[in-house]
């Protein structure tokens, strides 16, 4: 077989280059990323807690005059946690679409996959502890 051939067939095809660059493509892009969130909010349940977090957070926020430190810990938390969940949400779709039926490796990577999610969460805990506990003690001494 000749050489070159043989290092061809073991080529991923690709549709384009990542030097083909164009605003359709980049349109394109976007336009995947919406979708994905448009369906995560739409059919995932744990998109209501992710809102509810973040509603929370930022309303809080807002009444406990956060500075500009505390803001950006708060937004990095909350888009890693948004991302998790998104990562959480596609990996779960490719295990139902390999294995339907029960697979203990599906298992696993649909557990630690979620664990990933749950680690973001007690991080998020934690600045909730270090940032809005505070905040909230200072003004409740304020009131008294």
């Amino acid at each position: 077989m000749d050489m070159e051939l043989k290092d061809k067939k073991n080529e991923v095809p690709r549709k384009s280059s990542r030097h083909d660059f164009s605003f359709k493509s980049l349109f394109s892009v976007v336009k995947n990323s919406y979708n994905g969130l448009k369906y995560f909010f739409k059919y995932e349940r744990s998109s209501l807690v992710y809102l509810t977090a973040a509603a929370f957070s930022v309303g809080a926020g807002v009444i406990l005059q956060m500075d500009m430190m505390e803001w950006i810990v708060i937004f990095f938390v909350l888009f890693s946690m948004l991302a998790s969940e998104l990562l959480n949400t596609a990996i779960e779709a490719v295990c139902d679409l390999v294995s339907p039926e029960y697979n203990p490796y599906v298992k696993i990577a649909k557990d630690t996959a979620s664990a990933a999610t749950g680690v973001l969460s007690i991080l998020w805990s934690f600045v909730i502890l270090v940032i809005y506990v505070p905040k909230v003690i200072e003004v409740i001494e304020k009131m008294f």
